[in-house]
């Protein structure tokens, strides 16, 4: 038995060294290819000589080709990219930058533009802004497709500022986010913020009276409510008082009897009078009415009938 295992530990030895021998030769391979690929990374081999941009429709090309000149001549390896991002990102329209590489001396610039949320009234013109207000663009040119709002003070705001800053405007801006997520949006035509609550004019010439920016999604689907029972039994309403009672408060444009008001099934009283003068709150909260002279209520309704007219 003694001579058999001394034969057998010649072979162990041997397979010992060729295994120890091919990790080091493994080791020093990918020494070499870390080393090698760090030389290449780093040399002018990859150094940046063209930019191609892509996505671009509102946003000027030529601004962005500038912009990333200025890594030219650089390792794609070496630049700052997450700088050169930033900086495109801060462009006007520029909602997300990507930057690649086009092997092998060509950066590559995606551009994902922002798609324009409303048009904020100004004294020379409208300023268009996205989701957070911020400006995208300043023009003379009134865009029927997109909403207006007016009473935002705009003085001095450029192109890549916020317009319409959150502080001390969290709930005005909470109200109108809710208004134009909703399905309503695309009937909206101008939302005026005003000293107290905000009048939201529709495409049809319906005036909803909001006096408390308080529970905007709340009475946003209100709104919704109304609106969808307004299409389905083809009414129409000159004005919508939204919160100032128990419930809605809507108002005919055609109704001139004196009847009192009816309750709809969203329970959305219905005025028969468009020319009734509001109602006021007595010291223990409950509402009075005000008797109407017959008189007054018939120039009233002349001056409607010629604005009407006017308007027509």
């Amino acid at each position: 038995m003694k001579p058999a295992n001394t034969k057998k530990r010649p072979r162990r030895k041997k397979k010992l060294q060729r295994k120890y021998r091919n990790r080091r030769i493994a080791f020093l391979l990918i020494v070499a290819i870390v080393l090698g690929g760090g030389l290449f990374a780093f040399s002018n081999l990859t150094a940046m000589k063209d930019v191609e941009v892509s996505g671009t429709k509102a946003v000027s090309k030529n601004a962005v080709v500038k912009i990333a000149r200025e890594s030219m001549g650089k390792s794609y390896f070496r630049m700052n990219k997450s700088q050169l991002k930033n900086r495109l990102e801060q462009m006007p329209y520029v909602k997300e930058a990507r930057i690649g590489l086009s092997f092998p001396h060509t950066l590559s610039i995606a551009i994902d533009e922002e798609i324009p949320f409303a048009q904020l009234y100004s004294g020379e013109g409208y300023i268009l802004v996205n989701e957070d207000f911020r400006a995208l663009e300043i023009t003379r040119s009134y865009d029927p497709n997109l909403p207006k709002i007016t009473g935002v003070v705009t003085d001095g705001v450029r192109p890549g500022q916020v317009a319409f800053k959150s502080t001390g405007n969290g709930k005005k801006i909470h109200m109108i986010k809710a208004l134009f997520a909703s399905e309503i949006k695309k009937d909206i035509h101008t939302v005026s913020i005003l000293d107290r609550g905000m009048r939201v004019a529709f495409s049809d010439g319906t005036l909803v009276h909001i006096s408390s920016f308080d529970d905007g999604e709340y009475k946003t689907k209100q709104l919704e409510e109304i609106r969808k029972e307004m299409k389905a039994k083809n009414e129409a309403y000159r004005e919508i008082y939204l919160d100032q009672g128990d419930h809605p408060v809507a108002v005919k444009p055609s109704s001139l009897d004196d009847e009192a008001p009816d309750e709809n099934e969203n329970g959305v009283e219905v005025s028969k009078d468009n020319e009734k003068k509001k109602e006021k709150t007595n010291e223990t909260g409950k509402m009075k009415k005000t008797a109407e002279d017959s008189s007054e209520t018939k120039e009233k309704k002349t001056e409607t009938q010629e604005a009407s007219n006017t308007a027509d």
